[in-house]
């Protein structure tokens, strides 16, 4: 008799289950279900940044940072893990109301998409969210400087989680 793990992992991917339905959700949220009256169509009032993780673990090469205007920033990790309540801390909000008001000046350097499943790449994937749709970024240019931008809203929200000691005691499964 085989022993079952206490993960479940999607063959193919090395993600739960649990990670893909959480960064799902976040993606699938609208500006109507929080009540956001947005002030043009390039407001970007959502973004996912899925970050590669180098580590030999099965579930544990990944993590999607996520940042919801005005409401939460969470981190969901490979193995279904999620940090939450990072918002509490002022450095945070700051942090994630800095990202998402800056980052329309990259809308025209993105790809307008649909497609938002998730996929293992050694690169950070951004998805920047308005009423206009889904914008789509693959790092992979670290010369670039949209890459170079992109990456410094994500390193900004990670720093501010990590001077506040904001994952301690906020993780759940």
């Amino acid at each position: 008799m085989s022993k079952k793990s206490i993960f479940e992992f999607v063959e193919g991917l090395n993600v739960s289950p649990t990670y893909l339905a959480n960064r799902d959700q976040v993606l699938q949220y609208t500006n109507e279900d929080m009540n956001l009256r947005l002030d043009n169509d390039e407001q970007v009032y959502i973004a996912v940044f899925d970050i590669p993780i180098e580590s030999g673990i099965v579930g544990f090469q990944t993590q999607s940072l996520t940042l919801v205007f005005g409401l939460n920033t969470h981190l969901y990790h490979g193995s279904g893990s999620v940090v939450v309540g990072l918002e509490e801390r002022d450095p945070v909000i700051r942090a994630m109301q800095s990202v998402l008001i800056s980052s329309h000046q990259v809308l025209p350097y993105m790809k307008k998409t649909d497609k938002t499943d998730f996929y293992n790449s050694d690169n950070v994937r951004v998805y920047l969210k308005t009423e206009k749709g889904i914008f789509f970024k693959e790092l992979s240019d670290k010369d670039n400087k949209i890459d170079k931008f992109l990456l410094g809203m994500m390193y900004h929200v990670l720093n501010a989680i990590t001077e506040t000691g904001g994952i301690e005691g906020s993780i759940s499964n």
